[in-house]
């Protein structure tokens, strides 16, 4: 049972385990607790110390909306060229029966063989679906010359995840510096959706309004089935893990100096297999008011494993 905050100092001598709630709405932050029983009560260095690696706590997003100026970039250090995300607009509704019941989880894991304890942070189970996030950002495009193109508007639309989990660590190796990831993903998508003319109502995926979109209806991600045919109705793929193929992130120099952001899946394990993700997409489809529509049916991948994978990200030329 998670304790009331008003008990954390109690909470944090035993399970370091409580509850709050977070609403984020126009870049604004509140804190949001169970009513408290007592007075809250400070905590010296000397308790802090007796909490053990094993400790976590739990939390969940109430209300959560985030809508504003914000934007993401990924371009050159030395032009202009890049893709922009602006005006990003982020939005979860919630499953109010489970808000304490079904929270997200952070933990700390002591692994013990000599390896370095790791953080997990585990997502709600959403076993009845109500857990969903919107998205929405303007596109934009930018060549060296600093010539735009406003490639339209980006949805995605009642995305569902199912008790996706991330696990983080200093990286095993202590010859190698950099973070080492593990993460198992179940996804579910109601649509992906690319606008070239604007975003519209962005509650519909289908707006009548519309004269140009390429829409992705019901996209899947998860474990593949034992036979790895077809999607499991609930595994986690685990695209990559700690124990077995972690994905490691560090920076790396080359021989003219230049550096770059290097992301590794290692090869797996010896006598291990990389584990089996299936891809299941309901329907792809174009809308167009100069071709008209043309529907291109659904897609699967029943099948697919990251057997290794090295790419490195360089700044500027």
């Amino acid at each position: 049972m998670w304790r009331p905050l008003a008990f954390l100092k109690k909470s944090l001598a035993h399970r370091a385990a409580f509850v709050v709630s977070v609403h984020i709405a126009a870049l604004g932050l509140a804190v949001f607790a169970a009513p408290a029983q007592a007075s809250l009560q400070s905590i010296s260095d000397d308790e802090l110390a007796t909490v053990h690696a094993r400790d976590g706590f739990a939390f969940n997003l109430q209300g959560f909306s985030l809508n504003g100026s914000l934007s993401l970039r990924l371009g050159s250090s030395t032009d202009a060229s890049g893709v922009s995300l602006n005006n990003i607009s982020l939005s979860r509704s919630d499953d109010t029966a489970n808000t304490y019941t079904d929270p997200y989880q952070l933990t700390l894991v002591q692994r013990g063989g000599g390896l370095p304890d790791k953080v997990v942070l585990s997502e709600p189970l959403n076993a009845q679906g109500l857990i969903l996030w919107q998205f929405a950002a303007d596109l934009e495009l930018t060549d060296a010359n600093s010539n735009t193109f406003k490639a339209g508007a980006l949805l995605l639309q009642n995305l569902r995840s199912s008790g996706t989990t991330l696990e983080i660590a200093p990286n095993a190796d202590a010859d190698v510096q950099g973070i080492a990831l593990g993460l198992g993903l179940r996804l579910d998508l109601g649509a992906l959706t690319l606008r070239p003319r604007g975003r519209l109502d962005t509650t519909l995926i289908d707006d009548p309004t519309t004269a140009e979109q390429f829409t992705l209806r019901g996209l899947h991600l998860g474990a593949a089935t034992a036979d790895g045919q077809q999607l499991s109705p609930t595994g986690l793929w685990q695209l990559s893990s700690l124990s077995n193929q972690p994905l490691l992130i560090n920076t790396v120099t080359a021989a003219d100096g230049s550096t770059a952001l290097h992301l590794n899946i290692a090869w797996p394990s010896a006598g291990q297999t990389a584990p089996v993700g299936s891809v299941l997409i309901d329907n792809i489809s174009f809308k167009s008011d100069v071709g008209g529509n043309v529907d291109l049916g659904s897609s699967r991948i029943g099948g697919v494993q990251i057997q290794y994978l090295d790419i490195k990200l360089k700044s500027g030329r």
